[in-house]
């Protein structure tokens, strides 16, 4: 399956065959696939992988290390975790994102490593405490001066629950807990 341009986006109005590619704004990597338009789905979805996963490629670290970051934090060192571009948010600590990233790939792309790298870190541990002087200038907390408070999951919840009431059953694939009692 071919792909043409659409002249002013009309599907009407078909242009010139065009090649599959990566975008050329990000000259650090090549963006000439050297595929036929022609070529076979499989193909494609193989060298946008490798253009995406390149070591060149300065976003796609970036934007892991900011997924995990986010999921740790509750918000990313970039605050639009979805738009790395023009329209989305600059990094709170770019020096950070940059280190992390580079750490990541330095690593071999372990995200296991990249984890206990954050859980382990003096920021995600640290108190939750009001400071009135801090909460004055960065009331969102985006600085990061303290540990924002979350919510615990409910399986979470859940299972300290019946951890404390002596019901957990921690075998692995053991029976579930049934809330409802049947009585007959």
């Amino acid at each position: 399956a071919t792909v043409k341009v659409l002249n002013r986006g009309d599907v009407r109005n078909s242009g010139e065959v065009v090649s599959p590619r990566g975008l050329s704004s990000i000259q650090t990597i090549e963006s000439d696939f050297g595929l036929a338009p022609d070529a076979a789905d499989r193909d494609r979805r193989l060298k946008l992988a490798q253009w995406i996963t390149n070591p060149n490629n300065p976003l796609f670290s970036r934007v892991i290390v900011n997924r995990v970051w986010h999921y740790h934090f509750g918000a990313g060192i970039v605050a639009t975790p979805n738009d790395f571009g023009f329209n989305g948010g600059n990094p709170t600590h770019p020096q950070l994102l940059d280190w992390l990233a580079a750490d990541l790939q330095a690593n071999g792309w372990s995200l296991k490593h990249l984890h206990r790298l954050i859980v382990t870190s003096a920021t995600y541990r640290q108190s939750s405490a009001m400071n009135a002087k801090a909460a004055a200038l960065d009331a969102g907390n985006r600085l990061l001066w303290r540990k924002s408070p979350t919510r615990i999951e409910g399986e979470s919840l859940r299972d300290s629950i019946l951890s404390i009431a002596g019901k957990l059953d921690v075998t692995m694939g053991g029976k579930g807990y049934r809330d409802m009692r049947e009585y007959k």
